[in-house]
């Protein structure tokens, strides 16, 4: 008798203890949303998130790197919300994309370089190892250290789609797995040439950007499509996004995301 008794008070704190959970304000069930993928993409992703989830206390958005084939794979086997994506992406029914921002993609040599501008044709002989020294473009007589990302990146994808006809880097090119290593090697190394995101090179570093065709790599460049070297931030979700998910974006699209969007050095889309 005694342990029934003990199970039917159990069962009641239980039952009160759930429902309490239901209805009282304050104790309601965060609404979760992964975005995962490219990390050119990753630090803006940050921004709007925080901003977001300060005005809806209710969601909890998690925002992390990868590259963007991890972005579209998450998206792929569901298990992100949200996939970025930092290049052109061929249509797909079962994935909806979203474009978010424009981005340019910076040439970069270190500081002490002599060199301010390449043609696009030099840069694409540099990247497969047709040039193989600075002299041959104009500069020191210093062998070319070319830097490059990782197989699976945005940022590499869309070098090689929009400079080099989808050809692949020299084999002795050295590889990092992220913008801002890459970054940290240009610096580091007088005879590196490597490019990045316009968008991470609005930080303190100690890189000289390239023009390219003398166009130099400015926002009002790309919006006048002077530059020739951009590609579009994309958000990647299933079909039929959750209406979290979806609320989320239409706020990344609305005037006070796209706002952010233009204060970290990209180009709007609205």
């Amino acid at each position: 008798m005694k342990q029934k008794y003990k199970i039917t008070i159990l069962s009641l704190i239980i039952i009160i203890i759930t429902l309490f959970m239901i209805f009282t304000p304050g104790i309601a069930k965060h609404k979760n949303i992964a975005v995962v993928g490219s990390s050119s993409v990753q630090p803006v992703a940050e921004k709007l998130s925080e901003e977001y989830t300060q005005q809806h206390p209710s969601y909890k958005i998690t925002v992390q790197g990868g590259g963007s084939t991890m972005g579209l794979n998450s998206i792929k086997k569901n298990s992100a919300q949200i996939g970025t994506y930092s290049t052109t992406l061929d249509d797909n029914p079962q994935i909806k994309q979203t474009k978010i921002a424009t981005d340019a993609i910076a040439i970069i040599t270190n500081t002490k370089n002599n060199l301010d501008d390449l043609t696009q044709q030099q840069i694409q002989d540099i990247f497969t190892g047709k040039i193989t020294n600075w002299k041959q473009v104009g500069g020191e007589d210093a062998q070319i250290h070319v830097i490059t990302r990782e197989a699976g990146s945005g940022t590499r994808d869309a070098i090689e789609k929009l400079l080099m006809n989808n050809t692949n880097f020299k084999s002795d090119a050295i590889v990092q797995s992220s913008t801002g290593s890459l970054i940290k090697t240009v610096e580091s190394d007088p005879n590196a040439i490597g490019y990045a995101s316009l968008s991470d090179l609005k930080k303190d570093n100690n890189v000289k950007q390239l023009n390219v065709d003398e166009i130099t790599p400015t926002v009002e460049n790309v919006k006048n499509n002077k530059y020739p070297i951009t590609r579009p931030f994309l958000f990647l979700t299933n079909s039929t996004p959750s209406n979290e998910t979806q609320q989320f974006i239409d706020w990344t699209l609305s005037e006070e995301g796209q706002k952010i969007i233009a204060d970290e050095g990209l180009i709007p889309v609205n």
